[in-house]
């Protein structure tokens, strides 16, 4: 029961993270890439991905928001892999990113 107080805590605190960020930055692109990091470096890719698409959905194509979104990618990606050896390339929305893949073992 412990680890599910902990558990219930850090998420607490994600939440209020994300919305310090949204209070500080308004709501723009950059406040948005900036959260999609933050989730990112908490280990929550799948939320941080569905944030990146999301930004894309709100903003639209633009070359700052695209710049931004790559960027977001290229975030995920290093975090991803930062604790795995092997990884695997993947497309999205036109985007290259990387996701890790189950260590091989060594004979």
């Amino acid at each position: 029961m412990h680890n599910t107080q902990l558990a219930d805590i850090s998420q607490a605190g994600l939440q209020l993270a994300i919305q310090e960020i949204k209070e500080e930055m308004f709501d723009t692109p950059e406040c948005d890439y900036t959260i999609a990091k933050l989730l990112s470096h908490c280990g929550q890719f799948e939320a941080a991905e569905r944030h990146i698409d999301e930004m894309l959905l709100k903003w639209g194509a633009s070359p700052d928001v695209v710049t931004l979104t790559e960027q977001a990618y290229a975030d995920m990606a290093a975090l991803s892999t930062a604790d795995t050896v092997p990884s695997t390339s993947h497309t999205a929305h036109g985007l290259s990113y990387f996701t890790p893949t189950a260590p091989t073992a060594v004979a």
